[in-house]
């Protein structure tokens, strides 16, 4: 189940689309199989009760750090910027939540920047963390 709430946290979806978005291959890489080999899924229910009520948000956030942490040992740049940006869907979308802030079907893209440059919205003043 950390596994999942990983995925979970990553992908930036809801509890049940979640569940619904994993493949065969990832849930077999998940562990969610039987003794017979047969796919068992937990609910979008279930991994909510495993995140609130088990983790808790302690748990919750020292887990985030333990992979920080290894993202950071395993990465050859030291300095790093996670950041995130709206984007709208296609209209023909029908997975896409509607956003009240932006007022628009839209899906959020997360993106990992490992570069020692700023982007090129950024202040060359700010620094990494």
């Amino acid at each position: 189940m950390i596994k999942l709430f990983v995925v979970k946290c990553f992908r930036q979806l809801s509890y049940d689309k979640t569940i619904s978005s994993l493949t065969e291959e990832e849930a077999i890489l998940l562990s969610f199989y039987d003794e017979n080999g047969q796919i068992k899924l937990p609910s979008g229910g279930t991994l909510h009760h495993f995140m609130k009520y088990r983790l808790g948000e302690k748990g919750v956030n020292e887990i985030m750090m333990l992979i920080g942490e290894k993202i950071l040992k395993l990465s050859q740049e030291k300095e790093a910027k996670i950041d995130s940006t709206p984007l709208e869907a296609s209209r023909y979308d029908k997975h896409a939540d509607y956003n009240p802030h932006y007022e628009c079907k839209m899906d959020k893209g997360t993106y990992y920047n490992g570069w020692n440059l700023p982007n090129f919205h950024d202040s060359y003043k700010r620094t990494f963390w």
